[in-house]
């Protein structure tokens, strides 16, 4: 326990350098000691608790929450941010958050494997113009037989385009019917070429989903209801990529396994860059999920989702 004399100098040195904004050198002579010692009881002070420091502003990090994902489940990095006012609010600043995530990639990615969805494709619209040149920009799972979300399926182009590339678009499926039909569209040197670039790209960006009933691979046609709640039942924690994965992050159905026409769960255990980005409680379970199996070293969310993600 401090004695009451140096509480008071770590008080005095505290009230000078943040309510009276003096130099440490100052400090130091108005206290009569060394700039050494002034640094010493600045740091007291803050690790006592006496000092208490705040970040107010609405696309401030949480830095305590971010280091529980951290060491909950092994990953690089984790970037929090705060949840704002509406639901389209905080799933606008985490995509905008991702994007700055993807743009201060050192050394830049000349190649990505990316997901298509409203989440990445608002990352997508967040990215600068111009921030890239040449970007090679390939699709890491089939696409929607139909949808009327344009940016659902504009996000391999908006984002080549934003990084004055090429976007390698899938001509195939997310779902195919049979498992023959698969296996022949998986040699077909497009998507096979495709797929390929997509496993090994510098940095591989996607988010999970959920699997319920308003799924979009249930709004496109590709799986109804009854099936997404099969799949539940049997289960499903996590829709990966068109990969419908339990809560270790392995499939649960062999059969959709084979007819998936997707970059493997491996390609996302593999990748050096791979960043998970989702807001909202709907994504809370699959990005659990996602994490501890060790499919991303980033993830991108809010205050409210990673609560409820270390929570389960």
């Amino acid at each position: 326990m401090k004695d009451a004399h140096r509480e008071h100098l770590m008080l005095r040195a505290a009230e000078l350098y943040y309510y009276e904004r003096l130099t440490q050198a100052a400090i130091a002579d108005r206290l009569m000691c060394s700039r050494w010692t002034v640094g010493r009881l600045l740091e007291e002070a803050r690790d006592s608790g006496m000092i208490s420091i705040s970040i107010v502003h609405p696309s401030a990090r949480d830095r305590s929450i971010e280091l529980e994902l951290v060491d909950a489940f092994g990953v690089g990095e984790a970037i929090v941010v705060a949840a704002q006012a509406t639901l389209e609010a905080t799933a606008r600043l985490v995509a905008s958050t991702a994007a700055g995530c993807l743009t201060g990639l050192r050394p830049r990615p000349a190649s990505l494997g990316v997901s298509w969805g409203r989440t990445v494709a608002g990352m997508a619209r967040a990215m600068p113009d111009r921030w890239m040149r040449d970007l090679h920009v390939y699709q890491a799972f089939g696409g929607l037989a139909r949808s009327d979300d344009a940016a659902v399926t504009d996000s391999i182009g908006l984002l080549a385009r934003k990084g004055q590339g090429i976007g390698h678009l899938l001509p195939a499926p997310a779902l195919v019917g049979d498992v023959d039909l698969a296996r022949r569209l998986l040699q077909e040197p497009t998507v096979a070429s495709t797929l390929e670039a997509a496993a090994r790209a510098d940095a591989i960006i996607y988010s999970p989903g959920a699997v319920s009933r308003d799924s979009i691979l249930v709004r496109s046609g590709y799986l109804t209801a009854q099936m997404m709640e099969r799949l539940r039942h049997i289960g499903a924690k996590a829709d990966i990529l068109a990969h419908f994965v339990d809560d270790s992050g392995q499939p649960v159905s062999a059969e959709l396994e084979e007819r998936s026409i997707a970059i493997g769960l491996d390609a996302l255990a593999a990748a050096k860059t791979c960043i998970l980005l989702g807001s909202g409680a709907h994504r809370a379970e699959p990005m659990r999920v996602a994490l501890a199996a060790g499919y991303a070293s980033t993830v991108v969310t809010d205050a409210q989702t990673a609560a409820a993600i270390l929570a389960r």
